[in-house]
């Protein structure tokens, strides 16, 4: 272990020991908060310690700072007998969930809904909630606006839907459509915790002593332990969604060479990458957790318009800057770092959903972000948007105005571009 990595792991060690020692003088909970408001904040949970009651938390949207490569990214968290702990996980619809009678809570029906399920006719809820843990249908609500039963979901493409039986009545039941209507709810304990990977959303409170949860949810997270072949390099990458397009392809181009991860989520602007890179990065300096390569993607967001000659969503300083302090964060983890460039807008783009993005305007960022990289000359450049540009698989694309890659033979043609850049890297070229 390097010594910059053997530093950072004895601070972040500190934490645990700190907390481990106040709480024998203090009980329930120990510690400073560290600064900054832990109540509702989402962050990844480390560390885990039953005896003391605490944990270390990453927060997700952090200020950081990467000469010293602290901020306010680790916190400890406490917990005490009466604090509650819940598994969370969001639903799209029921494709790929277990057939079977469960308990299941519809909340938030409107006067139609309501009155529907008073006459044991079909109805749509705002949200449902599958609760395995339970084994109690309470019924309808005193208000009517929701109700607790036992409900079999239809397991079938886009389904929100299935039966739910009230006595001895079976009444068409589901969620409505559009976002995320439908979760899993499943209480848990500590003990839960300390054994998986989590993203987790504290509620509680500040005290003398530190945060102390009342309440902690939880959503499971890939176990890379699990995953991840120990003999191979570990590879990261953090980009928008056309980097979800070509992560398939790039991870299958890799097998037997590296352990491909992406980020959970999407990492749009650099105005959120700076912000969430630390979290992104996790605890690196643990043994198995740490990074060789990082590619790095950003830009699409950035260079979004309100409107046709409009300024862009984020300045081109700003941009720069915001690179620059992603490079920064990057470079604590000692991993080499493969810059992706932002792939073509093939057309103007004038969408409700995306914005407005200009044909063309990926070139003056990726120019700035050419800038930037000058000064870090050690950075590896993957020129995807050369890759798109030169290759007649795209030309059937060019033609449209999506920025994304929905076709097998595009996908694969950027996965291989991305593969071969790791093991450009992963062999020490720097080029």
């Amino acid at each position: 272990m390097s010594l910059r990595k053997f530093v950072f792991c004895a601070i972040a060690g500190s934490v645990v020991l700190a907390c481990s020692a106040r709480l024998h003088a203090a009980g329930a909970s120990a510690g400073p908060a560290q600064g900054g408001d832990l109540n509702g904040a989402a962050g990844k949970v480390f560390d885990v310690n039953l005896k003391d009651r605490c944990f270390r938390f990453l927060k997700q949207d952090v200020s950081y700072d990467p000469q010293s490569g602290r901020g306010t990214c680790w916190y400890t968290v406490h917990w005490t007998d009466g604090t509650t702990f819940r598994k969370y996980e969001e639903l799209v619809n029921f494709a790929q969930i277990n057939p079977g009678p469960i308990i299941a809570e519809f909340t938030g029906l409107d006067d139609a809904n309501a009155r529907a399920l008073r006459e044991g006719q079909r109805f749509r809820a705002d949200h449902m909630v599958l609760r395995p843990d339970l084994r109690e249908a309470t019924g309808i609500a005193a208000d009517g606006r929701s109700v607790v039963g036992w409900f079999t979901p239809r397991v079938a493409r886009f389904s929100r839907d299935g039966m739910l039986k009230l006595g001895d009545r079976e009444i068409n039941a589901g969620a409505k459509y559009g976002g995320i209507r439908i979760t899993i709810q499943q209480a848990l304990t500590a003990k839960d915790m300390a054994q998986g990977f989590w993203k987790a959303t504290p509620t509680g409170r500040e005290t003398p002593d530190g945060f102390v949860a009342d309440h902690i949810q939880l959503e499971p997270l890939q176990d890379p332990f699990a995953v991840d072949n120990p003999k191979l390099p570990r590879v990261l990458s953090v980009g928008d969604s056309v980097s979800m397009n070509y992560e398939q392809a790039a991870r299958d181009d890799l097998k037997g060479v590296a352990n491909y991860h992406r980020i959970e989520d999407n990492c749009w602007s650099t105005v959120r990458g700076k912000a969430f890179m630390a979290y992104w990065l996790g605890d690196y300096t643990r043994k198995g957790l740490d990074w060789d390569v990082i590619l790095f993607n950003s830009g699409l967001h950035d260079l979004k318009q309100q409107k046709a000659g409009s300024p862009f969503a984020v300045s081109i300083p700003d941009y720069q800057a915001n690179l620059r302090k992603e490079i920064e964060i990057m470079e604590k983890t000692g991993a080499k770092l493969i810059w992706v460039t932002t792939t073509p807008v093939p057309n103007d783009i004038d969408s409700s959903d995306y914005g407005y993005r200009t044909k063309g305007s990926e070139k003056v960022f990726n120019q700035a972000a050419a800038e930037v990289l000058r000064d870090y000359p050690h950075i590896q450049i993957c020129d995807l948007a050369k890759v798109v540009n030169e290759s007649s698989v795209f030309d059937q694309w060019r033609k449209g105005e999506d920025v994304h890659y929905w076709n097998a033979e595009q996908q694969a043609v950027l996965g291989k571009a991305i593969a071969d850049a790791v093991r450009r890297a992963l062999n020490g070229e720097k080029k």
